[in-house]
């Protein structure tokens, strides 16, 4: 064992992921975190979702077991995790992956259908709650501690014209993990979320370099792997003072003001001699940003509202 990897703590740890099947996302974290030697509980409401998971982690340190469980149904999540605790298997972590919006949920506020509210409400904010409450129960009978990494998005933290329910939604999972923070800290758990830009996933259904480059300052969509990385890190003691934070893993684009050019300079600046000075004939976008190799499941760019993994 390395000494990055004893310092990380990760080795035989149980990490719930819910959501952890079709090949995206929940994938690419449950691949890294066997690969820093965990023992990842991959929960799924579909077992076909859940084999590229498995073939991910083959040869990785820790081990992957596959749970087929309906993780926003409160009777399934409860008696797998009694399962659990009859078998002696007391968690360490949990990952919320679960979430995404249909392109058939797109609507303005006023055209929005209350069951298509109600339905993306459930699928980005109800399985959480629900994975997190049974989480946190199994611990406190267990007098554990541990760790949650939430899954939220960087449209939590700004307006989403077309996509209220989803914003409202994420943006809710942000107060519950803060909120969960607070009073679950003095037990020992820390609760903290990732706000995630585009991301590459196999969901992926366009995809365009030089649109990327104008308007992500890293000048490239998000790989699952950064995802993952961030989730590791969170789940690790290196974050063992880390709680009730949010880390957006978006390039930038949170915060580049919607009023900057390709430049970077405001579009109202309109003196020519100062851009020539600032930049001469060299602009900042010119050149394209380094990059983690493309995922393994594919290279094209990820649908900002399909981002997440369903199960």
């Amino acid at each position: 064992m390395s000494a990055l990897e004893a310092r990380m703590g990760m080795t035989r740890r149980r990490i719930w992921v819910v959501g952890a099947g079709g090949g995206g996302i929940g994938t690419a974290v449950s691949a890294e975190l066997a690969r820093a030697g965990a023992d990842v509980v991959a929960i799924d409401r579909d077992r076909s979702a859940l084999d590229a998971t498995l073939h991910a982690g083959q040869g990785a340190a820790g081990t992957i077991e596959p749970f087929v469980v309906n993780a926003g149904d409160r009777a399934e999540m409860e008696s797998f995790a009694e399962a659990e605790q009859r078998a002696d298997r007391v968690p360490d972590g949990l990952v919320n992956i679960v979430g995404g919006m249909g392109r058939d949920q797109f609507a303005a506020i006023t055209d929005t259908q209350d069951e298509i509210f109600e339905a993306v409400l459930d699928l980005n904010l109800r399985v959480s709650w629900l994975s997190s409450q049974t989480f946190a129960k199994t611990l406190f009978a267990a007098s554990r501690g541990g760790s949650i990494v939430q899954l939220a998005s960087i449209a939590a933290l700004q307006a989403m014209p077309f996509g209220a329910t989803y914003a409202m939604a994420k943006a809710a999972l942000i107060s519950l993990s803060r909120t969960q923070a607070i009073e679950w800290g003095p037990r020992g758990i820390r609760v903290n979320t990732i706000a995630a830009g585009t991301i590459r996933t196999p969901r992926s259904v366009s995809a365009n370099d030089e649109r990327d480059r104008r308007v992500i300052p890293l000048g490239r969509r998000g790989h699952v792997e950064d995802i993952a990385g961030t989730a590791l890190f969170l789940l690790s003691d290196l974050a063992a003072f880390v709680t009730g934070q949010v880390i957006a893993v978006d390039g930038g684009a949170s915060i580049k003001p919607s009023y900057l050019g390709d430049d970077a300079l405001p579009v109202f600046v309109e003196d020519e001699a100062l851009r020539e000075r600032l930049f001469g004939s060299t602009k900042l976008h010119g050149g394209t940003s380094s990059a983690p190799p493309a995922s393994a499941e594919g290279p094209d760019a990820a649908d900002p509202i399909t981002k997440d993994d369903k199960t």
